[in-house]
């Protein structure tokens, strides 16, 4: 499933303010998955569609992570994997609003601590 750039990059938006509001209140498998992937991005390598695809792979099924979550780093893992579009300015600026979310994510204090 092909997702646009721009609609990776508005979904990531809205997660991200959505987070800052506390609208959103990410789960532990949430800050696990964006922990697994922010760990990869800290190594200097360029987030690639088969990362995604093996952190998605390796999350823990019985507590999974959020639908919007989940739907957004598909999204981008097949973005990704078009190297056409990932490189021009709409999808790079998609995966640079993922990348803040997955930082966000990956630092964000579990609740009630």
């Amino acid at each position: 499933m092909h997702v646009a750039a721009e609609e990776i990059r508005a979904g990531a938006a809205v997660l991200i303010d959505h987070h800052a509001r506390g609208v959103w209140r990410p789960n532990d498998a949430d800050r696990r998955l964006a922990g697994v992937l922010f760990r990869f991005l800290e190594s200097g390598l360029p987030l690639g569609g088969e990362q995604i695809r093996s952190a998605l792979a390796a999350a823990d099924p019985a507590a999974p992570a959020s639908a919007g979550l989940l739907a957004l780093l598909r999204g981008t893992a097949g973005l990704l994997d078009d190297a056409d579009a990932a490189d021009g300015p709409a999808g790079r600026d998609a995966v640079d609003h993922v990348c803040l979310l997955l930082d966000a994510l990956a630092l964000a204090r579990p609740e009630g601590r």
